[in-house]
């Protein structure tokens, strides 16, 4: 076997590690751009060759660099009280619901778990919505576990500082509220950082969860099986369903809840978000998780139409059972497209294309680029144009087409008149350093992959998952950084 044909392979076991450990999907142009992390990481580790890479991260000394790719694999971007309706359903029916039950039988115990919890903002956001939710909250065991495959996250989400990028859909008062200022960030309030244990965990787990990971009343797992294949997310469902309590509540994001169908869970609308109960009473409910043979939005929109026809029916209402539209489609259609779902993202964008942004309209095209449609990219790019023209996301769009048709004048024109219109943009300084590296000019290629780096932290966190596919900052800093 050739040397080029022994590193292709040995790359592919080192993919099929992380996935088959960690359970990531990997497509294509991740695995393209995880290629070059490699080489960094193999110089930077003292290593000659991807075999003994591979040695390493599967080795019990290799702990560290193994976290530094669950690092880079993963996109840890989150802030408080993302999507809304969850915890308007959270503090308003979901944990009146459970105390009511639990003070009939005097059980003053409350268990929540945040799987996947990042840096730590949503078990934050629990802690405090929780205290607002029951005014005497110190005087019950509230139980908060937050859990992450990513120990840098956990540390982060251990310290409980933040910047103002995680109070993005907050307003001022949340911030002085329960948290203490210092130096320009933000520090969690201690005793609510007491209601918490973080501790490292792997949600592939095939021999079940550990015996602690019992009783929950609550789990959020939101935006987390979306990364996995079907079969590791029904083995990861399978184990969430046997911890939870009966009559205990699941949050799952927008877009998993068709994972649910195969397991006694009752979907409930509630603040316009879907919430599932487990139901182990032997009550049938089966029927209500079977998709409708209609679409339900099909439904809903003749519901509005014939909002003021009186409609006479015999039966009792059954509960709704059905999901609603989720308001904010674009973020479902976002998530799904960053972790390389191009096909899911691009049918809920089709099926939702009334009220459209900026934003979801350059997702639209920027499906079409990575599917090598240019002509269709291109007529999102005019479309954009007419409303849109003077921003520098649809400068920076123009110049992707560009970059796609090899005019590459044109899109360094582009970029830069993306960046003349917002210079603290991320994407066009980092695609005009790898344009110059194309075009050899290894000056112009430095300057602007220092400008990039520069510029990464400052950038809005949804405006990179829109143009760097979901690739996390600390995969894009070290990446610059090899360069």
């Amino acid at each position: 076997m050739g040397p080029r044909m022994q590193m292709k392979h040995t790359g592919h076991m080192i993919f099929s590690f992380f996935q088959n450990t960690f359970g990531f999907h990997l497509d294509e142009d991740k695995k393209k751009h995880l290629k070059r992390l490699l080489t960094s990481r193999i110089k930077k580790n003292g290593l000659t060759n991807e075999k003994d890479y591979l040695d390493l991260i599967c080795s019990q000394g290799g702990k560290s660099e193994r976290q530094f790719m669950i690092a880079a694999f993963t996109v840890g971007e989150t802030y408080f009280y993302r999507n809304t309706n969850h915890w308007e359903a959270l503090k308003h029916k979901i944990i009146p619901e459970i105390m009511k039950k639990k003070r009939q039988s005097s059980d003053k115990t409350l268990r929540i778990w945040s799987a996947a919890c990042s840096s730590g903002e949503e078990s934050y956001t629990i802690a405090i919505v929780v205290s607002e939710s029951l005014s005497c909250y110190q005087t019950w065991d509230i139980d908060i576990l937050a859990t992450d495959i990513n120990e840098s996250s956990l540390n982060h989400a251990r310290k409980g500082i933040y910047t103002e990028n995680s109070f993005r859909d907050v307003c001022d008062d949340f911030k002085e509220k329960y948290f203490l200022k210092r130096k320009g960030k933000y520090k969690i309030q201690s005793h609510y950082k007491k209601m918490i244990t973080f501790e490292p965990f792997n949600l592939i787990n095939q021999n079940g969860f550990p015996k602690h990971y019992s009783n929950f009343d609550i789990i959020f797992c939101r935006n987390v099986l979306m990364y996995f294949s079907p079969e590791i997310a029904k083995n990861i469902m399978c184990n969430l369903y046997h911890t939870l309590n009966d009559d205990g509540y699941l949050l799952l994001g927008h877009t998993e809840g068709p994972i649910t169908k195969d397991f006694q869970l009752k979907p409930l609308s509630f603040y316009n978000s879907i919430v599932y109960q487990k139901k182990c009473t032997g009550e049938n409910i089966q029927s209500q998780l079977e998709p409708p043979k209609r679409n339900p939005l099909h439904q809903v929109k003749k519901n509005n139409e014939n909002h003021h026809t009186k409609i006479e029916n015999k039966q009792p209402r059954k509960q709704l059972s059905t999901p609603v539209r989720p308001k904010n489609y674009y973020a479902a259609a976002l998530d799904l497209y960053s972790v390389g779902r191009i096909d899911d993202a691009q049918q809920m964008l089709n099926k939702h294309n009334e009220n459209q942004t900026l934003s979801s309209l350059l997702l639209v095209g920027l499906i079409y680029i990575h599917k090598k449609n240019i002509n269709a990219a291109q007529v999102i790019f005019k479309e954009a144009q007419l409303i849109y023209d003077l921003t520098a996301e649809t400068q920076m769009f123009g110049a992707m087409i560009h970059e796609e048709m090899n005019n590459l004048q044109e899109a360094i024109n582009g970029c830069r008149r993306a960046i003349f219109l917002d210079p603290n943009f991320f994407f066009p300084h980092f695609r005009l350093g790898e344009i110059y590296r194309q075009l050899g000019d290894q000056e112009k290629m430095k300057k602007s992959f220092k400008n990039a780096l520069k510029n990464l932290y400052l950038d809005n966190s949804d405006r990179l998952k829109l143009f760097c596919l979901g690739f996390s900052k600390d995969f894009l800093a070290d990446y610059l950084k090899s360069i």
